[in-house]
């Protein structure tokens, strides 16, 4: 249910609206009272800083042999942390949106100081913006450096700046990522003894040194001998009829051939030659040689230096069965591991693979780089992207796996998706890196698409679609024998069916399912649940959502996904998207999303769309099971089966920040939905028209914040003010917009009830405005009120016991003092202002208050620490806000005066209650407001 207005969330005696106001004012200033005195006792006894410790990362490639790295080093941005100088790398694979400058450090708050040598500093912005407000970052006088402290608060390992642009800006200019680890436990490194015999292999040790195992074993079995093309073999599709098509009995995929490295589009059964140098071969027998000896062997290591394979696959490895129960795979942090132009467009080499394999543990700070731009560049050493006949792979795939864990590894460069989990359980990911800021196809940060007890902790993602994702997507099955889409492609059910073309991309389909062990229907095998993702930082480039799931769940469950301090910059389409598409089936449970930011700048679509089950019967067929990847029928008799699309049990969002207003925000299908804590452009929502909500078929809604009381309270229906300023009629004040300033100010010169009539002479009238968005209502409210909160009045010589009262008078913006149709209060001053006469019967009054003891002198800046009356003001204005509705009005503009002439008052304003120059004593929900009872 929803609770209804003036109800709180949970019991509780907090004092009526006015008087916990002014508590607060005193406790405020006390407390700033106290928190001084302990600062100053406290200054004798502090203990000397910790000295910053900076460990700069040896160059990728480097080691081996290989002199030179491949990385170059970025011609815009000169870096230093804490005094010491760090490299910034340029990638520019494919557009050039990002340098990165990666370190070490024992701080999670050094100084960082970026040079601009050619480039003049007009404005900075630091990601996530919840972390780096305005101020957190200095430039120097010369526009051409800027330095910034890494935010304590926001408990990540990087941080992403923007000069001379910001998120909206997506290309890049490129942006710089910073990039700050914990210095490396020791106890992660193995031994790096070398074998005394050159082999590699230290029995001793139990570590493997791939780099001289390789050296060794290429010299031994070289490539050009031990490579060759794929036989022709009989087809899996042989006798049957595909789309109308009969395929022959016995009908075989062509011989394949060795063709050279350099040709483009190669499709199997054909492949490039392998170069010389090539460690593919010789990283499946360094894994057999660990095999063979399981007491004995347990590490696979890989010094600084370069390596060029189609990948780390660990297929089929039994990590308990080895020494400690455990395989490790450790990569120094010059270590450069490069995968090849593929052995042919429809080959499966992802960065990393594990497959089958449990036990796993990879560490260390080398680069795996999956070459992923030059492995679909068609126009030149690559081949096609064509999903009819390209299988999909990722950068890091966990699939059919578990017991898996990655510790600080890097990612780069990926032909797909980064990081990929399917059917993968108890896998553990901390500290990762995913760096692909291009427009390569299906680049996700991190997309679990099927998996149990998957925890991710320390992620940072470049990519160029959802920053996270989940729901059994598995873009092969565009690839499987009877997609459409590739019988389609080769004209199957017409005269010129290619029915070799056909079964050359089956041949290869099927040359992947035997050595994976399963084909692309079977990925994802079994409902998805416990994971957990949190202390994120995502940047996309193009599409994409900042989470995403439900999309192709084939029927099974998704249940308990969390995340904590996830922070997405830059997505294009959404937030929060959970999806419910009637054709696949999902059925979804329990999602948290807490403590995060979603910069939501450039969506096209909502922040939160949440979108659960209906209650509808859904089947499944047993054609969908057979051939289509679909959970099987519980029963297991692959008969075809229905179930019910139920509702999402619980969604909680607590303490999210979003970075603009959105006003296409959706809840369907859930039974208990609960929204707390939500700040939008800064600012806490405290009111409806702040985060505007749409639902349907939600059991129990819970909109809540915490005021500063720490009490929880209800979000009211009504709106803060969207815009507000005060104008003054003495000669020095004519021209002057105030829109910034941290209070409104009321002073009534007696020409016209509001003092609205003022034109010229020694009057020293003031008018404030407020404009108010009428966009979340909507229905006619039957009751709305202005809040404004008192500050104090500017004459010590006025008692404290006089009264007032407030006016308010509805008025357009477009028709204006000085003859115009526009004065905004942006630009607002008294010569071009809105234009009224106010009556008796035109305005609105407050009850009668007295003035109180609060003076605050006359300036603009002098009073922002003075103290603050704290009291409510409120003004009924029902019939305003119904009559701007009925006549469809986006907003509502109202003037505000006082009715005697010697008295000054000054309320609250929207800046002077939130943001970092706000007026010391102010708490948030101060800022000016109307509230409505439906």
């Amino acid at each position: 249910m929803i609770r209804p207005v003036g109800v709180d969330a949970a019991p509780n005696t907090a004092p009526p609206r006015r008087t916990s106001r002014l508590s607060r004012i005193i406790a405020t200033a006390a407390g700033t009272a106290l928190t001084a005195a302990l600062a100053l006792t406290g200054a004798g006894s502090a203990h000397a800083a910790t000295p910053v410790t900076v460990h700069t990362y040896a160059p990728s490639g480097v080691g081996g042999g290989t002199t030179t790295s491949p990385d170059v080093a970025s011609a815009k941005y000169q870096v230093q942390v804490a005094g010491t100088p760090v490299e910034a790398v340029q990638y520019t694979e494919n557009g050039h949106n990002f340098d990165i400058a990666r370190f070490a450090s024992n701080s999670r708050t050094p100084t960082i100081t970026v040079t601009l040598p050619s480039t003049p500093i007009s404005t900075v912005n630091v990601y996530p913006a919840r972390y780096y407000p305005s101020g957190s970052v200095t430039v120097s006088s010369d526009k051409h450096t800027l330095t910034f402290r890494m935010s304590a608060t926001a408990a990540l390992n990087e941080a992403i700046v923007m000069v001379n642009g910001d998120s909206t800006n997506a290309a890049g200019q490129p942006y710089l990522a910073v990039i700050n680890d914990p210095l490396e436990d020791p106890a992660q490194r193995p031994d790096t003894t070398s074998a005394p015999d050159g082999s590699g292999v230290n029995l001793q040790t139990g570590v493997l040194n791939f780099q001289e195992f390789a050296n060794s074993y290429l010299a031994a079995h070289p490539n050009s001998a031990a490579q060759t093309a794929p036989a022709a073999t009989t087809s899996s599709m042989a006798g049957r009829t595909v789309d109308g098509t009969a395929i022959p009995a016995g009908q075989q995929t062509s011989a394949g051939s060795l063709v050279s490295a350099t040709s483009v589009n190669v499709r199997y059964p054909n492949e490039r030659v392998m170069a010389a140098d090539d460690d593919t071969y010789a990283l499946q027998a360094a894994l057999r040689t660990i095999e063979d000896h399981p007491t004995q062997l347990n590490t696979l290591y890989f010094p600084n230096g370069t390596y060029l394979w189609s990948g780390l696959l660990v297929n089929g490895l039994d990590g308990s069965r080895l020494k400690g129960g455990k395989l490790k795979i450790y990569t120094d942090e010059g270590a450069l591991l490069r995968n090849r132009i593929q052995a042919y467009m429809e080959a499966f080499e992802p960065e990393i693979a594990i497959v089958n394999s449990n036990n796993i543990e990879i560490d260390g700070r080398g680069v795996f780089d999956g070459n992923g731009v030059a492995n679909y560049n068609a126009s030149s050493s690559g081949d096609l992207h064509d999903a009819y006949r390209s299988q999909h792979q990722g950068g890091v795939m966990v699939m059919h796996s578990s017991n898996v864990t990655f510790n600080d590894t890097y990612e780069r460069n990926a032909k797909q998706w980064n990081w990929e989990t399917h059917s993968a359980n108890d896998v553990i990911y901390t500290n990762i890196k995913a760096l692909t800021p291009y427009r390569q196809p299906w680049i996700d940060g991190t997309d679990f698409a099927g998996g149990q007890d998957i925890t991710a902790n320390g992620v940072f993602t470049l990519g160029n679609d959802d920053a996270f994702a989940s729901g059994h997507y598995d873009p092969s099955n565009e690839f499987t024998p009877l997609a459409s889409g590739v019988w389609n492609n080769f004209h199957l059910g017409t005269a010129g069916a290619d029915i070799q073309g056909y079964v050359n991309a089956v041949g290869a389909y099927d040359a992947v399912a035997r050595e994976l062990g399963f084909d692309a229907n079977h990925w994802d095998t079994e409902d998805s649940k416990n994971i957990s993702v949190s202390n994120t930082l995502n940047w996309t480039v193009a599409a994409g959502n900042a989470i995403r799931l439900g999309w192709q769940t084939n029927g099974y469950r998704l249940t308990d996904y969390t995340f904590d301090n996830f922070n997405s910059v830059s997505a294009a389409v959404g937030g929060l998207y959970v999806m419910n598409s009637p054709n696949t089936y999902p059925r979804i449970q329990n999602i948290v999303l807490r403590n995060s930011s979603i910069d939501n700048s450039r969506f096209t679509g909502a922040a939160v769309s949440l979108n659960g089950g209906d209650g509808t019967t859904q089947t499944v067929t047993a054609d969908q099971q057979a051939n289509w990847g679909f959970a099987p029928n519980p029963d297991g008799s692959g008969a075809t089966y229905s179930y019910t699309r139920t509702p999402i049990a619980t969604v909680t969002l607590d303490n999210v920040w979003f970075s603009t207003p959105n006003t296409t925000n959706t809840i369907t299908g859930v039974t208990n939905a609960t929204l707390n804590n939500l700040h939008v452009a800064g600012r806490l929502v405290e009111y409806t028209s702040q985060f505007p909500l749409t639902t349907s078929g939600v059991s129990t809604l819970t909109t809540t914040y915490t005021d500063a009381n720490g009490q929880t309270r209800n979000v009211e229906p009504g709106a803060p003010t969207n815009g507000d300023t005060w104008v003054g009629a003495w000669t020095g004040d004519q021209t002057s917009n105030n829109s910034s300033d941290l209070t409104l100010i009321t002073r009534n010169t007696g020409d016209g009830l509001m003092g609205e009539q003022y034109t010229t002479g020694t009057g020293d009238g003031k008018l404030s405005y407020l404009q108010f968005p009428l966009g979340s209502l909507t229905t006619a409210p039957t009751r709305a009120t202005l809040h404004l909160t008192y500050v104090g009045h500017r004459y010590a010589s006025v008692p404290s016991t006089d009264t007032d009262q407030l006016l308010v008078q509805p008025v357009s913006d477009t028709t204006c003092t000085g003859g115009g149709t526009s004065c905004p209060t942006t630009t607002m001053t008294w010569q071009n202002r809105p234009s009224f006469t106010a009556t008796t019967t035109s305005v609105a009054r407050s009850a009668t208050f007295s003035l109180g003891p609060v003076i605050i002198p006359e300036g603009g800046g002098t009073h922002q620490s003075n103290a603050i009356d704290g009291r409510d003001i409120t003004v009924d204005i029902t019939p305003f806000v119904q009559n701007a509705l009925a006549d469809k009005q986006s907003t509502l503009l109202l003037a505000v005066s006082d009715t005697t002439t010697n008295h000054e008052l000054r309320f609250v304003s929207s800046e002077g209650a939130t943001g970092p120059g706000k007026l010391t004593n102010a708490t948030a929900d101060m800022a000016p407001a109307i509230t409505v009872t439906p």
